[in-house]
C-alpha cells in the first residue's frame, strides 16, 4: 500500500515538474525570431493610409494662462485629425492631407480667442509633401477667405513616416545582445503569447525592463509593449489591436487598425495618449512622381525658404511637387545672377525682391513635425 501511494506520489510530482517546463519554452528560438522580424520588414517599401489621430497631451503648459500663446498649445495638445497619406520608404517621399475633426469656430469661443486665429488654431488642416530634404506645406486651405500658403522649407530633422507602415512588427534592435532578450510562452486574456522581457546591458545599463508581448499567430507582430523602471513604476505602453488582413507584396499580412501609445505619470494616470484609428490600409502600392503632386489654387502666396528667401504669387492654379517649387526659386536667382552681369540700361530696375511674410503675422504656424509613432526603440 505504502509502495503504490509512493509510485503515485513520484507520478504527481514528476507531472507537476516536467508540465511547467515543457508549456515555458518558446516554439521558436531568437534567431529564428529575429529572421521572422527581418522577413517582416524588407517587403514594405510603399502605403497608402487613411487613419484617425487622436492626441490627447495632459502635461503641463508654461507661461501666461490669459496668453494667446498659451491658449494655443491648450487648443494644440487635444487634437483629432483625419489622415490621409502616401509614402515611399526608399524614396523617401511622402505627401498627407490633413484635415482637423474638431470645431475651430468653437474651441476659440471657448478660449476667449479671436477669430484671426483660425488659421494658426487650426494649423492640422494641411496639406504637405516630403521630398528629403525638403518638404511642402500648404496652409490655409478651407480654412480662411484669404488665398493659403504654400511654404517651401528643408525638412526638419529626419524623414518621418515610413514606421507608420511597420505598426506592430518589433524593432529588431530589441533582439540584439545588447539588451538581453528572453523568450517565455505566456496565456493572456485566453491568447497564446510569447513574451519577450529585455534588460539593457554595458554602459547604459539600468533595471528598468521592458515586455513585448507578440503573438504567434500574427507572425510574431506584437500585441502589446510595456517599460517599466527600477523600481517597477509603469512609465508607458504601446497596444496594437484590432488586426486585419491586408494585401502586400508578397501577399497578406495582419495590420493593427488600432494602435495606442500612453505615457504615465508618477501616480499611473495618463500624461499624454496618442491613438491611431486606421480607416484603410493599403501595402506594396503602386507610387509615381505625379502621385506626390499637390494642387495649389491660383492666388496662393509660394513662400521660399529652402532656396530663394523670396516670396511669389502663383497666377494659375495647377498641381506642384517641390521640384516644380524649386524651379521658381532657381528662375528668381538665375535673373538675379543675370542681372549683376548685364550692362544696366539707364533707368533699368533690378528683379524685385519681395521680404517673406506669413499672412498670419500675430501666430507662425509651427512647422509640421510628424513624429514616428513607432516608440518602441525610445
Amino acid at each position: 500500500m505504502y509502495t503504490k501511494r509512493k509510485l503515485v506520489f513520484q507520478l504527481l510530482f514528476l507531472i507537476c515538474v516536467v508540465n511547467p517546463v515543457v508549456a515555458q519554452t518558446p516554439a521558436i528560438t531568437l534567431p529564428e525570431l529575429r529572421q521572422v522580424v527581418t522577413d517582416s520588414r524588407e517587403p514594405l517599401t510603399t502605403a497608402h493610409l487613411v487613419y484617425i489621430e487622436e492626441l490627447n497631451d495632459n502635461r503641463p503648459i508654461d507661461g501666461n494662462e490669459n496668453s494667446i500663446a498659451y491658449k494655443l498649445k491648450k487648443i494644440h495638445n487635444h487634437r483629432r485629425v483625419r489622415v490621409d497619406t502616401i509614402f515611399d520608404c526608399k524614396t523617401k517621399e511622402l505627401k498627407s492631407s490633413m484635415a482637423d475633426l474638431r470645431d475651430i469656430d468653437a474651441l476659440l469661443k471657448e478660449h476667449n480667442l479671436p477669430p484671426e486665429q483660425k488659421e494658426t488654431a487650426s494649423q492640422w488642416t494641411r496639406t504637405f509633401v516630403i521630398q528629403d530634404p525638403y518638404e511642402m506645406n500648404l496652409l490655409g486651405i478651407n480654412v480662411l477667405d484669404a488665398p493659403p500658403d504654400l511654404i517651401l522649407s528643408k525638412c526638419i530633422g529626419q524623414y518621418y513616416g515610413s514606421d507608420l507602415i511597420y505598426l506592430g512588427i518589433i524593432n529588431k534592435i530589441r533582439l540584439s545582445g545588447d539588451f538581453s532578450p528572453t523568450l517565455t510562452e505566456i496565456n493572456s486574456n485566453g491568447r497564446s503569447l510569447l513574451r519577450i522581457e529585455l534588460t539593457r546591458k554595458g554602459q547604459n545599463a539600468t533595471k528598468a525592463t521592458t515586455k513585448i508581448d507578440c503573438d504567434p499567430s500574427l507572425g510574431y507582430r506584437f500585441r502589446r509593449i510595456e517599460y517599466r523602471s527600477a523600481d517597477g513604476r509603469l512609465i508607458w505602453e504601446t497596444i496594437a489591436d484590432d488586426y486585419r488582413d491586408v494585401n502586400d507584396v508578397n501577399g497578406v499580412v495582419p495590420f493593427p487598425f488600432l494602435y495606442i501609445h500612453r505615457s504615465f505619470d508618477k501616480d499611473g494616470k495618463i500624461l499624454r495618449e496618442r491613438k491611431y484609428v486606421f480607416e484603410d490600409v493599403r501595402l506594396g502600392v503602386d507610387l509615381s512622381a505625379n502621385d506626390f503632386k499637390i494642387f495649389v489654387p491660383s492666388g496662393t502666396v509660394l513662400l521660399d525658404v529652402a532656396l530663394s528667401m523670396t516670396t511669389h504669387k502663383i497666377e494659375q492654379g495647377g498641381y506642384m511637387g517641390i521640384d516644380d517649387a524649386l524651379d521658381v526659386g532657381k528662375s528668381y536667382l538665375l535673373k538675379q545672377k543675370q542681372w549683376k552681369n548685364l550692362n544696366k540700361p539707364e533707368g533699368a530696375k533690378q528683379p524685385e525682391k519681395i521680404l517673406p511674410i506669413l499672412r498670419s503675422t500675430t501666430t507662425k504656424a509651427e512647422p509640421l513635425k510628424i513624429h514616428s509613432l513607432y516608440v518602441e526603440d525610445k
